[in-house]
């Protein structure tokens, strides 16, 4: 039974990359390619609404890249700020957490959001503002 659900997994991974498009880094009003700073997202991290653990959970981060690719475990993202808030244990212990552009599971790869991420889940950081 797990090799059977594991092989199905995986078939949706390789058919969601094959079937689907996502489009390029983009936020309501034109692009920001040049605009903001890149970062990478691990695959996988809880992406919350505010720097807060209780109540704040909209999805986890996909393991795509803004071509429709697979991201290799870190979905390159756009930043905009920091902020602290709860403390939480992910890669690391901090309570720093980073407002990133990404795709995640529940509104997918066609509607990316700006959300929070735990700091120990972004690499390749970049110096921001706080928000």
């Amino acid at each position: 039974m797990m090799t059977l659900n594991i092989a199905k997994s995986m078939c949706m991974t390789v058919a969601l990359a094959a079937a689907l498009t996502v489009p390029a880094l983009t936020v309501q009003g034109g692009s920001v390619a040049n605009a903001l700073p890149t970062v990478e997202v691990q695959a996988g991290a809880a992406a919350r609404s505010a720097p807060r653990l209780n109540g704040t959970f909209v999805g986890w981060v996909l393991n795509v890249s803004a071509t429709g690719g697979k991201a290799y475990g870190a979905q390159p993202s756009l930043v905009q700020c920091w902020k602290d808030g709860d403390w939480a244990t992910g890669n690391y212990r901090s309570n720093r957490w980073f407002k990133v552009y990404v795709y995640e599971s529940t509104h997918g790869i066609r509607n990316p959001q700006w959300l929070f991420v735990h700091s120990s889940f972004v690499t390749n950081q970049k110096k921001v503002g706080r928000c």
